[in-house]
């Protein structure tokens, strides 16, 4: 019987990449008074399909717990716990002829030390779902009623963006202008405007033909072909969100995307005045969130530093914090702020030319 000895982790993603990859006979998880809130994590129990048992310890106790597996084939992962209890259980498992193992989680190696020798196999990553990883660390996604567009749909979005490549504060302005008209009517399908609005962004209107669908009514009215589009032509920034969004999800090469996730930080109900965050694209892969802000159009430093924050907080250190954007801004401070907070940055042309998968699949193997 093979037995596999974890150190209870604060960071929970922790708690599961060996006792997947090993697929143990059975999981002791030695955990503290002060984690009594974190074990029995749904999530973990489902995914570590073997047994699995909780034991309390204190740095006292660490050695009477071990020694009850004398005789046993025991390997004792290393990598979770404090640095105090991992240097504990380290000396005392070496000692009784355990094997060591550590998940190098970004070289896709599992190692084990084993009578002082290394080897190495290679760490077959679970693929968890951006919901899975951001409950795992201690977020909670809340359902919203969003559309994934079909063909028609893209299509849709190209028109926006083209309309808003154009002339960037045109199309602000006509957003606006959409967002006022809907105030009042934003429950129907069918908004009615006034003479100054079609004299002024007419020709916008009329360059949108996957929004709008023809009306033979006079009188000014602006016909959705989906009550779900309202948003492109209200919210600046939506339809490059789409376009991000559209360019993970076709490369294929990612376990899960999403798009305009929004998590509560305290992983229960939505309440007002519960910190929560909205994220523009998120996407999975071999357990790793990879965390996208988009930027239609200006933005600056704290840009970086929110990208980077909401990427640490529901994906630690693993994590893959992006930054998107839509503008041409000459701006190298920024750059190197990037790259000082090792936030990838990807550039207007970068984007343009679709390579938003291939640049972030190429920075993952570096970092």
């Amino acid at each position: 019987m093979q037995i596999l000895i974890e150190l209870y982790d604060e960071e929970q993603i922790l708690n599961l990449i060996s006792a997947c990859a090993l697929k143990p006979d059975r999981v002791i998880f030695l955990y503290t008074a002060a984690q009594n809130n974190l074990i029995h994590n749904a999530l973990i129990e489902r995914l570590v399909q073997t047994e699995t048992e909780y034991v309390e310890y204190t740095y006292e106790s660490l050695g009477s717990i071990l020694e009850q597996f004398d005789g046993e084939n025991v390997i004792v992962d290393v990598h979770g716990g404090d640095d105090l209890a991992v240097s504990m259980v380290s000396q005392m498992a070496r000692s009784r002829g355990y094997t060591l193992c550590y998940p190098g989680m970004t070289t896709s190696q599992l190692y084990f030390l084993e009578n002082e020798q290394v080897r190495t196999e290679k760490l077959d990553m679970p693929k968890l779902t951006v919901r899975q990883i951001v409950e795992l660390y201690g977020g909670i996604v809340r359902d919203l009623p969003e559309s994934y567009f079909d063909d028609y749909g893209r299509k849709a979005v190209d028109e926006c963006l083209s309309e808003k490549r154009k002339n960037s504060t045109r199309w602000i302005s006509f957003c606006k202008a959409m967002g006022s008209i809907g105030s009042h009517q934003k429950e129907y399908d069918v908004w009615k405007a006034d003479e100054k609005f079609f004299h002024t962004y007419g020709d916008i209107v009329e360059h949108l033909e996957h929004i709008f669908d023809r009306t033979e009514d006079s009188g000014y009215l602006l016909k959705f072909h989906d009550p779900a589009y309202k948003i492109l032509v209200t919210d600046t920034g939506v339809p490059f969100e789409y376009e991000t969004y559209y360019q993970i999800a076709d490369s294929g090469a990612f376990d899960d995307t999403d798009l305009r996730v929004n998590i509560d930080w305290n992983g229960g109900a939505f309440v007002a005045g519960d910190p929560n965050s909205e994220l523009d694209v998120v996407a999975s892969k071999d357990s790793r969130l990879i965390s996208i802000s988009c930027k239609a159009g200006k933005y600056d430093q704290q840009a970086i530093y929110e990208v980077k924050a909401n990427a640490d907080k529901f994906g630690g250190e693993r994590s893959v914090p992006v930054l998107c954007v839509d503008i041409d801004m000459e701006r190298p401070e920024y750059v190197e702020k990037a790259r000082e907070l090792n936030v990838l940055l990807i550039e207007y042309r970068q984007m343009r030319e679709k390579k938003a998968a291939e640049l972030i699949l190429k920075w993952m193997e570096t970092h």
